[in-house]
């Protein structure tokens, strides 16, 4: 199931219990556009070597610039078996607090 949010609901879902927002783009994005605080990076180029980091028990939220890219890696999720959930419109459209590295 391709269930998705949309960047208004960011902040609700990260802090639910058992669910990780993971933020797979790559490092230079988040220098440049920020990154929301408690986000886990994950860069998409690198995503396969944290896979034994994941855990099923949990439902991961994944974001990226625009929702594209998060929903490849919530599909790739599901299909290893793992709970995720896309974040539609990605950072371009959260407008929430963000961090910078």
């Amino acid at each position: 199931m391709n269930e998705a949010i949309n960047s208004s609901q960011v902040n609700e879902y990260k802090n639910l219990e058992n669910h990780v927002l993971i933020d797979v783009r790559e490092t230079d994005e988040l220098e440049q556009t920020g990154f929301v605080p408690g986000a886990v990076h994950y860069p998409l180029s690198s995503f396969e070597d944290f896979i034994d980091e994941f855990d099923k028990d949990k439902t991961y939220v994944v974001m990226c610039h625009s929702g594209g890219r998060s929903r490849n890696v919530q599909e790739y999720l599901q299909g290893l078996g793992y709970k995720a959930i896309n974040v539609e419109g990605g950072i371009t459209l959260y407008d929430g607090e963000v961090e910078y590295l």
